[in-house]
């Protein structure tokens, strides 16, 4: 890499991590002065605050990533464009795609970093980021015991579990269905219960039947009936309070599980969260998007206007996060594919920003 695409590309990281900082801090404190006053009253911990907004780092990174792209763009083509700095590199034949390369190869590996924290580290984090919020953020503020229904998550030792309804009071789950599978996301056994509860911790079935499944997804034998039986779930109650699904929350391969087992027959549901799916593998070019949009803009003005062009900038790249908006609606609505409606933004926005680069 030349020595001016190495200053470019450094210059883009630094400006990009102090972005990140400067919002993940911004996010924090925002939220705490949000409920300030249940702090004080519930006299909760610095320990248990620090520790939540530690879980609740990975997924904020992932949302506020593509603003920080965008800021360090604006920002890095502005300082460059304010000290003559762009007509420079124009002048000795180097065009805006050029000077861009560094800061767009930046885009792809944070890109790639959101995909990758999203599906490997946000599913973990965020659990255990609830159940610090259910045992010690929110312990004052809950009201009386209730029950929840249609409850389902991914478990540990790839099981996805669904209950019909969830007695909190009394720690039981109605209607149980467990499906297992393996690393291969092939189904091993599938397990059902009348009620599961939570007793000395561990789970107790009742009327539990259990179906083992061979390679070709056909049953083996007869099924296995217990009038009472231990059930190998590694999640406590407090998993199936605060862990339910969230697409934003799940894993790439959790979701698409979800879709294929639970979702089949429901069409309204599967291609809500169809739409889900597809987004988590749009949204990580969301950071090359908002440079794409934000460069021709930040450059277009004088010199003596270079603060209203980095203006214009950033607001033309945000109409990304409505047109994404637009997309998943029209999805979930039924008028757009699920696939095309989570690529609606990135593909009409995507195109608009190249082909102004590729004019400057």
């Amino acid at each position: 890499m030349r020595i001016l695409e190495r200053y470019v590309f450094g210059s883009f990281l630094i400006i990009f991590i102090v972005c990140s900082i400067l919002l993940y801090f911004t996010y924090v404190i925002g939220d705490i002065f949000g409920f300030l006053d249940e702090i004080l009253r519930e006299n909760i911990g610095v320990k248990s605050l620090y520790g939540f907004y530690l879980n609740m780092f990975p997924f904020i990174f992932t949302q506020v990533a593509p603003i920080s792209c965008l800021l360090s763009c604006v920002f890095l083509l502005g300082n460059l464009n304010r000290h003559n700095e762009i007509t420079a590199m124009k002048a000795s034949g180097i065009s805006l795609i050029k000077i861009l390369k560094p800061m767009l190869v930046g885009a792809c590996v944070i890109g790639a970093l959101i995909f990758f924290m999203s599906d490997k580290l946000v599913p973990n984090s965020m659990r255990m980021a609830n159940q610090i919020r259910y045992k010690e953020l929110e312990a004052g503020k809950r009201g009386p015991s209730k029950k929840i229904k249609n409850v389902a998550l991914y478990g540990k030792g790839n099981k996805i579990i669904f209950v019909r309804k969830f007695d909190i009071e009394k720690n039981v789950l109605h209607e149980a269905i467990i499906h297992a599978h393996d690393n291969n996301q092939k189904l091993l056994y599938k397990v059902s219960a009348k009620t599961v509860t939570w007793k000395k911790n561990k789970w107790i079935g009742r009327e539990v039947v259990i179906y083992y499944i061979n390679s070709e997804g056909e049953f083996m034998g007869t099924p296995e009936i217990y009038e009472e039986n231990e059930i190998d779930l590694q999640e406590t109650p407090i998993d199936f309070v605060n862990n339910q699904w969230q697409p934003q929350f799940m894993s790439f391969t959790q979701l698409k599980n979800y879709l294929d087992v639970f979702l089949a027959g429901s069409r309204l549901a599967h291609r809500r969260f169809s739409v889900d799916l597809h987004h988590k593998l749009a949204f990580p070019f969301a950071c090359l998007i908002m440079i794409l949009m934000a460069a021709p803009f930040t450059l277009t003005t004088s010199r003596g206007g270079a603060m209203l062009g980095m203006a214009k900038g950033i607001v033309i790249a945000l109409s990304y996060i409505p047109m994404v908006a637009i997309g998943l609606g029209l999805g979930k609505g039924g008028y757009l594919h699920p696939a095309l409606a989570a690529w609606f933004a990135n593909i009409i926005l995507g195109i608009t920003g190249l082909v102004l680069t590729l004019r400057q």
